[in-house]
Formats: structure tokens, C-alpha cells, sequence
């Protein structure tokens, strides 16, 4: 079986990690051949992850040396629609890129099944016409988390076939993992004599909560509990974020790290990874930490319950506050916020809220504030994460819902 991924690569982020990843598994490499169309541009970081498995990567906003331009739009659909029928694809994969008009129209036009791979595209805004045609063409729906599962049904209507195939840890992460003993140091975690070290990893960006990340350290300094943090990423918001350290007196606690390469490293280096994201379809940084044994506080949203057991391998905190008091802390309206999420608890959309840090600097003295209970959370946080995450697993139901799907 042949299978097109349309899938934009500009940008090496979460998505594109898992892809990459993906496509790279023997098991996948042996159960299909594979195409890829993607947007704009290739991101070198990503390029020689893809490029060995797959038979064509090209872009359909090209023809030959010409860049197609964006209206009228016929013209980037005639280009997929003629790519996707020289490749002889038996299955279009469209990952996270919902109520692409574009590629509705090229499933049509070429009578090449569609599945759709949400992990995270149906958060945005989108027009319902254009949502209803997508989804009018769409075979099946794989989901990385029940929390995008639902998304996609209650946001959009969607009422076809649909699975959950809960995300992966990578292989190069986790392979490092297995070599990490997950009995961490406790007693050097919670030593009151040492600087308690918190992670953060997300694009610098308003949706990832940065901003609360900043404050919430600030909290922790005024409340006597000595700690730094170590930022892992970068994006549209860094300097607002350098800005807002300096204000609050912690800049020098923290060390903006910029893109890292080597995640493994940054995870061993951290006591708690701190994810205060206004929206996490996933989180793959929040099971990738947990691995390495180390416990995480995020807020409880969308898959946020699926990836973290509260009490048991970090704590999840209640996104109480509205958004319209976000400006407040630093945040700024971004392109990528929803205006609603998913909450787990009632199984139902409601408006997009955020955690205030108060209460993010509260859940870290609490799983930091004694030798045994922290123990036991790095323990149960790798054990879980590397039972529950495992990315065989992930691979397996990922090949079997194409199959069904097909």
C-alpha cells in the first residue's frame, strides 16, 4: 500500500518530530511505501529523517521552478490533485491539517481514500463549510489522544470512524531513557541546600503559557524555595519572555537554551519539567520527561489528563482563570489559540482558561518538598510513561488503523 503524507515540515515541532519519527520505524518502512507532499518548505533539521524513507518529497505549492500562488486556489489544487495521481497513492494521510480545502478537493478529484491524522489541527479556527467539506471526504480519523478524539467530534461534528492511537515516546529518547536509571536522586532534589531546577520545554510562544512559566518562578523565589529554570525551545515570544524575566527580578535564574538538539541531556539535568499550556492536544515533552523519571506539573486540559496521573507522576492544575485577564501575566493573543478546549472531567468544550501561577508554584513545593514522595513520583512517572508510551506500541495501532481504515 502507498501512502501520500500531506504534511507541512517548515517548522520541527511536535507534530513533525512524531512524523519523523514515524516514518523512519522498520515496521512502518516494511508495511507501506511512502510519498510526501508538504507546504512550503523542508526544514533542513528535519530533512535527513524523511528523505531516506520515503521514494519523492515535493512541495504542491510548486510547479517545476514556479511558486503557485494562493489565489486562486485552483491552481495549488490542480497541483496536489496531479501530484497525488502520479504517485499512485492508495491512501492520502493528511497529518493535523484539518478542513484543508485543498486536499478535500484532491481526495475527490483523484477517488484516493482520505485519513486524517488529528493531532492538534482541529483546535484551530476554521470555516464550517470548509470544515464540512473536509470531513464529507474523510475514511477515518486517527486520534494521538481521546482528548483529540473529541475534539474533532465536538467541535466539528465529525461522527465517522475514529481511533485513538496514543502517542509515542521517539526512539533516540527513548532509547536514552533505558539508559537513565529512574531512581532518580531524590534526596539531591529536595536538598533545601541546592537550587531546585525547573524545566521547561515548548515554542516560545503565547498558547505554551511561557509567560506563567516566568511567574510561577518568581512565586517560587518569594515564597524561599531556592530554584532556577532552564527554558528548551525558542519562537515568536522570546524576547517578550527575556523582557518579562528582567522585570520580575529572575532573569538571572533562568537560561533561555534556545532549539535543543539533545533532549536526552536536558530531561536528566531537570528535577520538574513545569508545562503551563493553555492547550496540549499531547504534550509529547510531558511523557518524554516522565521516562527520565521526572515528574511534571502542567495544566489539566485537553490530553493533559491522558499523559500525567495527578498525585501519582505529577500534579495537574486547574485552569480556573480567564482569558481575558491572560495580558495580565504577559500573554498575548496568538494565532495558534483556540478559543475553546477540551475539559477531561466533564467530557465537553468550554472556553480556553490558564492556571494561575500561584497555584503552578503551590504543585511544585509540593512534589518537591520531601525526599520519599518525589521518589516515588520519578519512580511511578517512569515506569508509567515507559509501559504506556511505548513507541512499538504506538506503531502497531498506527498500522492497523490504515489497514482498517483503507
Amino acid at each position: 500500500m502507498r501512502l501520500l503524507h500531506r504534511i507541512n515540515l517548515d517548522v520541527p515541532a511536535g507534530v513533525e518530530h512524531q512524523f519523523r519519527s514515524l516514518i523512519g520505524h522498520a515496521r512502518i518502512q516494511q508495511a507501506f511505501e511512502h510519498d510526501v507532499v508538504y507546504g512550503s518548505a523542508l526544514h533542513p533539521a528535519l530533512a535527513p529523517h524523511i528523505l531516506p524513507f520515503v521514494d519523492s518529497a515535493r512541495s504542491f505549492k510548486r510547479y517545476g521552478a514556479l511558486r503557485l500562488p494562493r489565489r486562486p486556489a485552483v491552481l495549488r489544487q490542480w497541483a496536489l490533485t496531479r501530484q497525488i495521481k502520479r504517485m499512485n497513492a492508495d491512501v492520502i494521510l493528511s497529518w493535523s491539517g484539518f478542513a484543508r480545502e485543498a486536499v478535500a478537493v484532491a481526495a475527490r478529484r483523484s477517488g484516493t481514500p482520505l485519513i486524517y491524522r488529528e493531532g492538534g489541527g482541529c483546535w484551530f479556527e476554521h470555516s464550517q463549510p470548509a470544515a464540512d467539506r473536509f470531513i464529507g471526504e474523510i475514511r477515518g480519523a486517527i486520534c494521538n489522544t481521546r482528548a483529540s478524539m473529541r475534539m474533532l467530534q465536538l467541535k466539528w461534528g465529525y461522527d465517522g470512524p475514529a481511533r485513538v492511537c496514543l502517542g509515542g515516546i521517539r526512539p533516540d529518547v527513548w532509547a536514552a531513557a533505558h539508559d537513565t536509571d529512574f531512581a532518580r536522586d531524590a534526596a539531591s532534589a529536595t536538598d533545601n541546600s541546592r537550587r531546585v531546577r525547573i524545566g521547561v520545554a515548548a515554542r516560545l510562544a503565547s498558547e505554551k503559557g511561557g509567560c506563567l512559566a516566568i511567574h510561577t518562578l518568581e512565586k517560587l523565589r518569594a515564597a524561599g524555595i531556592d530554584a532556577e529554570m532552564h527554558i528548551a525551545g525558542d519562537g515568536p515570544d522570546r524576547a517578550a519572555l527575556e523582557a518579562l524575566a528582567e522585570s520580575l527580578g529572575v532573569a538571572a535564574r533562568i537560561r533561555f537554551l534556545g532549539m535543543v538538539s539533545d533532549m536526552p541531556t536536558f530531561y536528566r539535568t531537570i528535577d520538574v519539567l513545569l508545562h503551563p499550556a493553555l492547550q496540549e492536544p499531547l504534550g509529547n515533552v510531558t511523557i518524554e520527561a516522565q521516562a527520565f523519571g521526572v515528574p511534571v506539573v502542567a495544566t489539566a486540559v485537553d490530553g493533559m489528563a491522558e499523559t500525567i496521573a495527578t498525585g501519582e507522576t505529577g500534579l495537574l492544575v486547574t485552569a480556573d482563570r480567564p482569558y481575558a485577564h491572560y495580558q495580565r501575566f504577559g500573554g498575548a493573543r496568538s494565532v495558534m489559540q483556540s478559543t475553546q478546549v477540551y475539559d477531561p472531567q466533564a467530557d465537553a468544550l468550554r472556553p480556553a482558561t490558564f492556571a494561575h501561577p500561584k497555584d503552578l508554584a503551590e504543585a511544585i513545593a509540593t512534589v518537591i518538598h520531601d525526599a520519599t514522595g518525589y521518589a516515588r513520583m520519578a519512580r511511578a512517572a517512569a515506569i508509567r510513561a515507559r509501559k504506556l508510551f511505548a513507541f512499538d506500541r504506538h506503531v502497531q495501532s498506527f498500522i492497523d488503523a490504515i489497514t482498517d481504515f483503507a
